[in-house]
């Protein structure tokens, strides 16, 4: 970012809000839609357009309840994306696969979803205008300066024509994704030695996909230099990628990156096998892959969501489900100090939540990142990181951490039940024809009638 001292701003484009969010991805889409439901006024600026293109279309279960909450999930069932019912993996001493399915925790969801981020991200930027937040598409922002005297941060946008405003926020939410903004302002990310990794990807048509009891799963195979991913999209492509050691295959990568593609699905026989007879549909690309994690999730003014606050190994498939429960706990924690409560209990119970979240995933990478150890082990180590949770079995708390469902009862039991009570409060009023009987509707700033809201979440 630039410094905001030689930021050129026409001052007949300044402006005042509650939040400004920076990011239009699911963090801050997410975000920028709970607040708006909450009443406040909220500015929303990403600098590409969309739809646009990203990786990381491999959803979690316990993603949904987050989704209904917001009364996006109509709107997602209807965009006809593939539905995951859970994983199957090529991973560890047995030779043969294994798969865990959603339905086997009793507390959670049956299924997840696979996406086209694309059309996912764009449900949910469209959405969380719907509910009132000023979204504001090619502005790309390059400066904030906190004011200690007002608390307050003055944010500069600068559109695609060159334009910039100020824009004078209590609050700001960095949802700009690895781009960082002020984790890298700030000097806050402190990078992962051991997960420092590329992923080479591309899509292929006519691809085999899993079928009978394991169809829409998604498959994970490890090889002996890393580990694939084959997902299956609704667009009748399937998303393949290798992660690899980055130090390893850097100078491979930074070429023409096919034959190495190639390469490594030769390597990987379960995803060779699936493409033998399919056609590669895309480029190939590379993109780094190194985990992170920030020192702390706020500072003056502000909070990091999602991956402008950490980012793991995909192997998990966490990036949207850490991702949109980043924007819920960021909403909440603004939503409250916007009220009235005192800002460092608030920021720092964040901190607490969404890291705990993060760290329980990279706990268990490390474990799981070895390829020789028996399917049994990587359950029972399931259970110890989950060992707060009711008493479950190995496979079940194997399950629920696979599902995200460990983020939404681990040391909160009353966040499920919030986000559960919510949406049922939601459904029942849109169902009825009552919209203003849903949650925080009065203060909804959008126009017309229901029936043009609900044309509004439509793809």
């Amino acid at each position: 970012m630039e410094d905001v001292a030689f930021a050129a701003v026409d001052e007949n484009m300044s402006e005042s809000v509650d939040v400004v969010v920076i990011g239009g991805g699911p963090a801050g889409s997410t975000a920028a839609g709970f607040l708006a439901q909450s009443g406040a006024r909220v500015h929303l600026f990403e600098r590409e357009r969309f739809p646009r293109y990203h990786i990381g279309e491999s959803l979690l279960s316990a993603t949904l309840p987050i989704l209904d909450a917001l009364g996006v999930t109509s709107a997602i069932e209807e965009a006809g994306f593939i539905r995951k019912p859970g994983g199957t993996f090529v991973w560890g001493s047995r030779g043969e696969p294994w798969s865990f399915f959603f339905r086997e925790d009793p507390g959670g969801r049956r299924h997840a979803f696979h996406v086209l981020r694309s059309q996912f991200d764009h449900i949910l930027l469209r959405h969380a205008a719907s509910l009132g937040a000023e979204v504001r598409e090619g502005h790309r922002v390059v400066s904030m300066e906190y004011d200690q005297a007002s608390g307050r941060t003055r944010v500069v946008a600068e559109n695609e024509s060159g334009v910039r405003i100020a824009t004078d926020a209590a609050w700001v939410i960095d949802a700009s994704g690895q781009h960082a903004l002020l984790g890298s302002r700030d000097r806050l990310r402190e990078f992962n030695p051991f997960f420092k990794n590329l992923a080479v990807f591309g899509y292929y048509e006519n691809a085999e996909r899993l079928d009978g009891p394991v169809t829409g799963n998604i498959l994970s195979a490890a090889f002996a230099d890393g580990w694939f991913w084959f997902i299956p999209l609704h667009d009748g492509t399937t998303s393949v990628g290798a992660v690899v050691d980055a130090h390893r295959f850097a100078g491979e990568a930074a070429g023409d990156a096919l034959p190495l593609y190639l390469r490594l699905i030769a390597a990987c026989e379960p995803v060779a096998k699936r493409v033998q007879r399919a056609t590669l549909v895309s480029p190939i690309r590379v993109i780094r892959d190194y985990s992170y994690c920030s020192q702390r999730f706020h500072g003056p003014g502000y909070l990091l969501a999602g991956d402008a606050a950490c980012f793991i190994d995909p192997v998990f498939s966490t990036g949207v489900h850490l991702a949109c429960l980043a924007g819920y706990l960021s909403s909440q924690a603004v939503a409250a100090m916007l009220a009235g409560a005192p800002s460092q209990p608030q920021l720092q119970r964040y901190d607490t939540r969404y890291r705990a979240a993060f760290e329980r995933y990279l706990n268990f990478l490390y474990f799981f990142y070895d390829h020789h150890r028996d399917p049994d082990s990587y359950f029972w180590t399931a259970r110890k990181i989950l060992a707060s949770h009711e008493a479950l079995d190995t496979r079940t708390a194997f399950v629920r951490l696979m599902s995200g469902g460990g983020d939404l009862l681990n040391d909160d039991a009353a966040l499920r039940r919030e986000l559960d009570e919510r949406h049922a409060r939601l459904r029942k009023a849109v169902d009825a024809g009552r919209f203003a009987a849903a949650p925080d509707a009065g203060l909804f700033r959008v126009s017309g009638t229901v029936a043009e809201m609900d044309r509004s979440r439509k793809p």
